[in-house]
């Protein structure tokens, strides 16, 4: 009967932990946010590569475009001043396809630059969150009493 009791008593009263173990797994959860931290940063790292090369594709794309558009604009022009002329409605037309053609790719890549510009600011928010969430765990560790 005593020992009902005290087993009782035992698992009814609140859960004691040793402070070494509590400590120890804080450190353990350090530990896995720094982890957390350093895959986040690489990954950031490897978008901004990321966003940087499609800047320059971006920039290539826009630049061709509004030189195709030109040509097209140029050419249309030409058509307008030789209305029966096929051979000069032929390249006016190879022009605008070109030029409609360039558009949608820069359009496209424009597209794929702000989903990376996005992930990087999602990236760079996670990393802000879980350095908050380490400095507030850092401070609890070490104002926790060392028994």
């Amino acid at each position: 009967m005593v020992v009902m009791v005290s087993l009782f008593i035992t698992a009814c009263s609140k859960k004691v932990v040793n402070p070494e173990v509590q400590r120890l797994q804080s450190q353990k959860e350090l530990l896995d946010l720094n982890t957390k931290l350093n895959k986040l940063n690489l990954s950031l790292e490897k978008e901004l590569g990321n966003v940087n090369s499609l800047v320059a594709d971006v920039d290539k794309a826009n630049d061709k475009a509004s030189k195709s558009a030109s040509e097209a604009s140029k050419r249309s022009a030409d058509v307008s001043k030789h209305p029966g002329d096929s051979r000069i409605a032929k390249k006016a037309d190879k022009a605008s396809r070109n030029a409609a053609s360039d558009a949608k790719r820069a359009l496209k890549l424009n597209k794929k630059l702000s989903g990376a510009n996005d992930k990087v600011k999602s990236y760079q928010k996670d990393i802000a969150n879980t350095q908050t969430k380490l400095g507030e765990l850092n401070s609890k560790i070490n104002f926790a009493p060392n028994e």
